[in-house]
């Protein structure tokens, strides 16, 4: 993929980083600044077999996406095998460890919800069953 427009190189990464963050629409709350951040960061990962090293055959992917959120100490993950965005709240787990070294278990397998059948009514596809 390397020389396509807009290839996984850091420098086209760069750039197309800078345009989207200051392109992105002010966030109401923490939480839609966080989702909007993993929106952004979507734009970035690198799919298992687009980037190869070619000296070994090596393979690069985004292992783990992370977005913090300094103001409510906050860490925010997803991982390649599993896109859910799961939190860790700083003063949660520090209170949790009791001093100690712990670690998070980060891998998992992202579910895949069958909705086939799960249709709305028309009242509550316009809202109105709400």
């Amino acid at each position: 993929m390397h020389g396509l427009p807009g290839d996984f190189t850091p420098p086209l990464r760069f750039i197309r980083a800078v345009a989207f963050t200051q392109s992105e629409l002010p966030s109401a709350t923490a939480d839609d600044a966080v989702l909007a951040a993993f929106h952004i960061l979507n734009q970035f990962d690198i799919p298992k077999g687009s980037v190869r090293d070619k000296t070994d055959g090596g393979l690069e992917l985004t292992q783990w996406t992370t977005v913090s959120d300094t103001k409510n100490l906050r860490w925010y993950f997803k991982t390649y095998d599993d896109q859910t965005i799961r939190v860790v709240d700083v003063k949660k787990a520090v209170d949790a460890v009791k001093g100690e070294i712990r670690t998070i278990k980060m891998e998992s397998e992202q579910p895949i919800v069958d909705t086939s059948t799960n249709f709305m009514t028309g009242k509550q596809a316009d809202g109105a069953g709400q």
